[in-house]
């Protein structure tokens, strides 16, 4: 058996592979973790209240609140682009997922191959071993003299 002279390439895709499942499981941490800050946000000003105190208490409440609804839109934003990311990185993880497939389904056929060209060779030195000696004549029963 011969060495798979694609197996260096092999390696690099799951090389690669390896390192593209890392960036998704990355990129999948760091939106859930901008889901979550958004989440809060959103928990922050859906329980603030513009509170009395007059013209002045209302004034700082509405400035808070409009200071709050910023907070939300970034936070969303942020979640948007981190939920992208991850979305590129699952997609680039298949793509060198699917890469790493095709390589190692050659390596497969090829094994195969190898493992059924082995077995016939095989067969064939069974085969000439069972006919002894003599080579294909070692299985005819007939005499020199009954030959034609």
């Amino acid at each position: 058996m011969s060495a798979f002279r694609l197996a260096g390439l092999l390696r690099v895709r799951r090389t690669q592979e390896k390192l593209a499942a890392g960036d998704s499981a990355l990129s999948a941490a760091e939106a859930r973790a901008a889901r979550r800050l958004h989440d809060e946000a959103r928990a922050v000003l859906g329980a603030h209240e513009l509170g009395g105190g007059g013209a002045a208490g209302w004034a700082a409440a509405v400035a808070a609140r409009s200071s709050l609804r910023g907070s939300l839109l970034e936070a969303q934003g942020e979640a948007e682009l981190a939920a992208e990311r991850a979305g590129e990185a699952e997609r680039a993880w298949a793509a060198a997922r699917a890469r790493t497939r095709a390589l190692e389904q050659l390596a497969a056929r090829r094994a195969e191959e190898e493992a059924r060209q082995a077995l016939k060779a095989e067969q064939r030195r069974i085969d000439d071993l069972s006919r002894g000696p003599l080579g294909p004549w070692a299985a005819d029963e007939t005499t020199d003299e009954e030959r034609p």
